[in-house]
């Protein structure tokens, strides 16, 4: 065989082949078999690390240093201290927008309700508990001072202006619409009405009849635009005059 008649694949295979005969024989001869440690060098001996000094134990030092933190925080808009009041447990949710509705002074008790955006009443006394977050400083005659989470604010009676009272007794009406569902005949039904009634008396069609045997009103007024099923329903009527038309007609010529 000749050699320009080789493959390019034959090729590849006959030097990867090559490769492989040749570790197989240098694996043969020992390479790889043993492992032999270099003779000791000072310059690669290991030598002890430096030892750093020992450091110093910080301490924060008295509060006092830190008096100035305090004094002016900085979180604070204006760098001054606000009061505030941590809320926990079921006072989580505090309404930042209340109003002032109503002050109660006496000399031994003083009240203030305010209502949140939810129109819920909260009634918070002088010196009580905080209620929903809130808590009542100081109260006038005209004014409440109250303490949240949000920092101190002043609330304004807001005076009854009349309003409420027309609107409530003039409440809005949600009347819904009722629809009322007219019987549909159908044509078999009217087919068999119109063979029961006898030659020469009037028939009156079930979607015609009211109860109590008194006739319907006459509509007056513009009226809705026929739809589909009134005209077929008008249309199966007028067949039915006919065919009674018919027999009637045939009954007097028998006579």
């Amino acid at each position: 065989m000749r050699i320009d008649a080789f493959s390019v694949w034959t090729w590849l295979f006959a030097t990867v082949a090559g490769w492989a005969a040749l570790v197989c024989l240098l694996a043969l001869a020992g390479m790889g078999r043993s492992v032999q440690l270099l003779r000791d060098d000072s310059q690669f001996i290991r030598q002890k690390l430096p030892s750093l000094p020992a450091s110093a134990a910080e301490h924060f030092g008295p509060f006092t240093r830190y008096g100035e933190i305090a004094a002016r925080p900085v979180f604070s808009e204006d760098r001054k201290p606000h009061p505030f009041l941590l809320v926990s447990g079921e006072n989580t949710s505090v309404e930042s927008d209340v109003r002032l509705t109503g002050v109660l002074i006496t000399p031994k008790f003083k009240m203030a309700t305010l209502t949140n955006e939810q129109n819920q009443s909260l009634r918070i006394r002088l010196g009580g508990d905080a209620v929903n977050g809130w808590r009542l400083i100081s109260l006038q005659p005209r004014s409440a001072t109250i303490e949240g989470a949000g920092g101190t604010r002043t609330l304004e009676l807001q005076p009854f202006n009349g309003q409420a009272s027309r609107n409530a007794n003039n409440p809005p009406e949600n009347k819904v619409p009722t629809m009322v569902e007219h019987p549909v005949a159908s044509p078999s039904s009217e087919a068999a009405s119109a063979a029961l009634v006898k030659p020469g008396t009037s028939a009156v069609s079930q979607s015609d009849r009211v109860p109590g045997g008194q006739q319907p009103a006459a509509v007056t007024g513009p009226q809705a635009p026929e739809k589909p099923i009134d005209a077929q329903i008008r249309a199966i009527r007028e067949r039915i005059e006919a065919r009674r038309r018919q027999l009637q007609q045939q009954q007097e010529q028998q006579k």
